[in-house]
């Protein structure tokens, strides 16, 4: 279903976003039921809660998805195969995301595999549209966890 893109732009973000979405609240849950996901060990977001939630659901996931494009193509010397493609991307940004909170990385790992699924996908009709198409994906993704992170700050 990730690579079909065969539908409307607004159908695709949102099957997606809520295939990134559910599965990550569940893989968050059990972090934190666990004990390996805690305030400490996870991200810590400052500023007031307007800018915060358009870093984190406006700006954020295109300059994210907009440094994406060139870590995929780089990744495409090594396969051109679209799921591990997919899923040596979502490593990195789970690596890159760890450099900030160790914890955040795990909890991120599976949206970055769907996010580079929905780039992957849209870029064979266009560089743009894959990049709106993604980043739309990604604010989904971002706007519960966002709200919640300037609730609780």
């Amino acid at each position: 279903m990730l690579f079909y893109n065969r539908i409307s732009m607004p159908r695709y973000v949102l099957r997606a976003g809520l295939i990134s979405f559910v599965p990550s609240i569940m893989i968050v849950v059990i972090l934190a039921a666990s004990g390996i996901m805690t305030e400490e060990r996870g991200p810590t977001f400052e500023g007031s809660p307007l800018f915060l939630l358009l870093m984190i659901v406006v700006i954020g996931p295109p300059i994210e998805t907009l440094l994406m494009a060139p870590i995929l193509w780089m990744l495409s010397f090594v396969t051109k195969r679209q799921v591990p493609l997919a899923a040596m991307s979502a490593c990195v940004w789970a690596g890159l995301h760890s450099l900030l909170a160790p914890a955040w990385g795990l909890g991120v790992i599976w949206p970055f595999f769907v996010f580079s699924c929905s780039y992957l996908t849209w870029r064979k009709r266009a560089f743009w549209r894959a990049i709106l198409v993604t980043s739309c994906v990604h604010s989904f993704q971002n706007l519960l966890p966002g709200i919640i992170a300037i609730a609780t700050q």
